[in-house]
Order: C-alpha cells, then sequence, then structure tokens
C-alpha cells in the first residue's frame, strides 16, 4: 500500500502526478487539489475535448471544434441537419429511396 503524499491516506492504486511526480489519492489527485510544482504548466493544458472537430473522417485539433461552436448561439434545426450528423442525411436519403421503390413495386403489380 502507498501512502497519500499530501494527506497520508493509505491508497491502493494511487495516482501518480506528472508533473511533480508525487503520488496521491483519489482526492488529492489533481495538481491544485495538491498544491503542485507544476500547476503552471497543468494550467497550460487545454481540457480534454476542447478545439476537436470531429467531422471529415477523423479527429483534428482546431481552434474551434463542438464546444467552443455552441458558445452563445444555439444551433437551429438547419444546423442540426446539416453539419451535426451526417447519419441523419444518409437515413433521410435511405427512406426516400424505399418509399420510392415500393411506389414503383406497387405500379408494377397494380397496372399488371
Amino acid at each position: 500500500m502507498s501512502r497519500c503524499d499530501t494527506c497520508g491516506k493509505n491508497v491502493s492504486l494511487p495516482f501518480h502526478c506528472q508533473y511533480c511526480g508525487k503520488n496521491f489519492c483519489d482526492e488529492h489527485r489533481l495538481p491544485p487539489n495538491h498544491a503542485c510544482a507544476g500547476l503552471a504548466e497543468w494550467k497550460k493544458t487545454p481540457a480534454p475535448g476542447v478545439g476537436i472537430r470531429y467531422s471529415g473522417g477523423g479527429a483534428a485539433a482546431y481552434g474551434g471544434g463542438y464546444a467552443a461552436a455552441l458558445k452563445g448561439k444555439k444551433p437551429g434545426l438547419l444546423s442540426f441537419v446539416t453539419g451535426t450528423i451526417p447519419y441523419l442525411k444518409i437515413a433521410i436519403v435511405a427512406i426516400v429511396v424505399i418509399v420510392l421503390l415500393l411506389l414503383v413495386a406497387l405500379f408494377i403489380i397494380m397496372g399488371g
């Protein structure tokens, strides 16, 4: 068993800080909670998922992203259909094709 370097609590799975190299309990695992020497470096790193845009076949770090795009404005139905979910477009096209095929089959059955 390891001990937390801040409070001294026995910890079976300690969190190892990559900025100061010490071990901590779940309460003191984040650098601001244990007065880390590398706190300034930790604050420079972006939060997970910030600035990542998932479009065009993969994730790439950009200045925007889903979280950044929604700040200050509410997405409308048009932006929901056109940009956020490309699979919705595919589903709509598939439904239209199926309905047209059913109508053609019905026309052939009724006419022949």
